[in-house]
C-alpha cells in the first residue's frame, strides 16, 4: 500500500495543472490515468488557448517548431444566420495539438515532483468509518491501493470517481446525458482558392453553433459544429447552415468527432476528503464549450484551499467548503448567468430575431469579447445599456419576442452570489437553485 498527500484521478490538462500547483508547494502528489502516455489527450487533434491565458495561469507556452504548436491567429468574427452583419474582435489564440500539449503538461507537472502513473484505472474508493481515505486502481491486471488525505476527480466527462461516491456524500452523481453535452464534429477541409484562406481569423455563426477556423496547414481550415443531443443532430444543423451560409469552395480531408460537457456544474464540489474539478465537474465556458483553461480558475482555488487544509490536518467537507463559496461567488455566478442567458436566447429566438440582434447592434463586439473571457463577465456599462436599448426597441417594433431569458439569468447569478458560506444552509439553497434551473431548462 502506498501513501500520498493528494491522489488525482485523470492526467489530462486539469489533473496535470493541479498536480503542478500542489507539488510546487511541497506536497506528495500522485496522478493516475487509465490511458497510456501514447494515447492520452487524443479525442481531438486541435484545440485553442487564448494567448493571454498562458501567462495568466503560468502554463507552458509552445512556440512555432515545438511539437505541441500548430498555428496562431488573432481575429475572431461572429456573424448572423445570413452572414451579413459580422462582428469582429481581437483575441489572439494559439492552436495546439491536444495529445502533444497534454504530454507537455504531464511532464511539466512531473518536473515539479508530481508522480504520474499511466494505464492505471480507478476502481473504487477506500473508506475509514465512512470517510474517503484513498482509492484502489487496476494496472496491468493487478489491483493496487493508495491512501491519500484528499482524492480529486479530474477524470473528464466519465467523472468516474464522482459517480462512484456513496449516496449522501454531498455531491451530485449525475451522468452526462445527450442534452448535457455538445456533440462536436470537426471537418478538416482543403480550401481550393488562395483568396479564401483563413489563416488570420476564425468566423462563427452562433445560430447554427458553427464556425470556420485556421488549421495547421495554411491551405486548409477546420469547419466545426457543436450541437446537443447527438452527432446526428449536429449533422442536421450543419445541413441547415449550408443552406444559409456560403462556405468557401473546399474539399473534405477527414472528420473528427467528440463531445464536451455543457450543463451546470454540481452544486457542491467537495465532500470529506474529496474534490471534483475540470470536465468531471462540467467547468466549461458557456459561450463556446471550451474547458481547458476555464477549469483552471477553479483549480487555483482548489490548490490554495487544499494547501491550507493539509497544513491544518483537516480535509473534511467543512474545511474544503471554501472551494464552493469562492468559485460560485466568482466565475460560477458569471458562468451560470451566461449559461442561463444563452440557453434562453438560443431556445426562444427565431432566425429573424438573431438577424435583428446582429443588425441592430444588440450583439456587439464588446459583448462577445466579455462573454468569451474565462473569468468575470463584466462588460462596460454602456455595452449592456446598448444591448438593453436595442432589445427594447426590438420588442416595441415586434422584431424581438417578449420571451427573454434575462430575468432568469439575473436571478440565477444573484443566487450564486449568495451561495452559503457553510454547509448548514446548503440544502435550502439547492432547493432555490433547482427551481430556477428548471425554469431555465437545457439548450435545444
Amino acid at each position: 500500500m502506498k501513501k500520498t498527500d493528494v491522489l488525482i484521478i485523470g492526467a489530462a490538462s486539469s489533473g496535470a495543472y493541479l498536480a503542478k500547483l500542489l507539488a510546487e508547494r511541497g506536497y506528495a502528489v500522485t496522478v493516475i490515468d487509465k490511458l497510456s502516455k501514447e494515447k492520452i489527450g487524443t479525442k481531438y487533434d486541435i484545440f485553442h488557448i487564448e494567448t493571454k491565458e498562458f501567462e495568466h495561469f503560468g502554463i507552458p507556452r509552445p512556440v512555432k517548431g515545438d511539437p505541441a504548436w500548430a498555428f496562431e491567429f488573432s481575429r475572431e468574427q461572429t456573424a448572423d444566420p445570413m452572414d451579413r452583419y459580422p462582428k469582429e474582435g481581437y483575441n489572439p489564440k494559439v492552436g495546439l495539438h491536444m495529445h502533444e500539449y497534454t504530454v507537455l503538461m504531464d511532464e511539466w507537472a512531473e518536473s515539479f515532483g508530481a508522480q504520474i502513473v499511466y494505464e492505471a484505472e480507478f476502481r473504487e474508493f477506500v473508506f475509514d468509518e465512512g470517510r474517503i481515505i484513498g482509492a484502489k486502481y487496476k494496472r496491468r491486471g493487478r489491483i493496487n491501493r493508495i491512501d491519500a488525505s484528499v482524492v480529486v476527480d479530474c477524470s473528464g466527462i466519465p467523472a468516474v470517481a464522482r459517480r462512484a461516491l456513496p449516496d449522501g456524500y454531498g455531491i451530485e452523481k449525475f451522468p452526462l446525458a445527450g442534452d448535457d453535452m455538445f456533440y462536436v464534429v470537426l471537418r478538416y477541409v482543403h480550401l481550393n482558392r488562395e483568396a479564401d484562406r483563413v489563416t488570420e481569423y476564425s468566423r462563427g455563426w452562433p445560430y447554427f453553433k458553427s464556425w470556420i477556423a485556421p488549421c495547421q496547414d495554411p491551405e486548409c481550415a477546420i469547419v466545426g459544429i457543436g450541437a446537443c443531443h447527438s452527432f446526428e443532430n449536429a449533422d442536421r444543423i450543419y445541413g441547415e447552415m449550408l443552406r444559409s451560409i456560403s462556405l468557401p469552395e473546399h474539399e473534405l480531408r477527414y472528420i473528427e468527432r467528440g463531445v464536451t460537457p455543457y450543463r451546470r456544474p454540481p452544486y457542491s464540489f467537495v465532500g470529506d476528503g474529496f474534490v471534483v474539478s475540470g470536465d468531471a465537474a462540467c467547468l466549461t465556458k458557456p459561450i463556446n464549450g471550451e474547458g481547458v483553461t476555464s477549469g483552471m480558475v477553479h483549480l487555483g482555488i482548489v490548490a490554495a484551499t487544499l494547501d491550507e487544509a493539509l497544513k491544518n490536518g483537516d480535509t473534511s467537507k467543512k474545511a474544503l467548503w471554501k472551494i464552493n463559496t469562492e468559485y460560485n461567488k466568482m466565475q460560477g455566478a458569471d458562468f451560470s448567468f451566461l449559461r442561463a442567458l444563452l440557453t434562453g436566447v438560443v431556445n426562444a429566438a427565431s432566425f429573424d430575431e438573431f438577424e435583428y440582434a446582429f443588425e441592430s447592434g444588440m450583439i456587439s463586439d464588446e459583448l462577445l469579447s466579455a462573454g468569451a473571457e474565462g473569468g468575470e463577465f463584466a462588460p462596460a456599462p454602456g455595452v449592456l445599456l446598448n444591448a438593453a436599448y436595442q432589445m427594447l426597441s426590438g420588442i416595441v417594433s415586434g422584431r424581438v419576442s417578449k420571451k427573454t431569458a434575462l430575468k432568469n439569468a439575473a436571478g440565477i447569478k444573484a443566487l450564486y452570489l449568495a451561495f452559503p458560506d457553510t454547509p448548514e444552509r446548503y440544502a435550502r439553497w439547492c432547493l432555490e437553485a433547482e427551481k430556477l434551473w428548471k425554469k431555465i431548462g437545457k439548450l435545444r
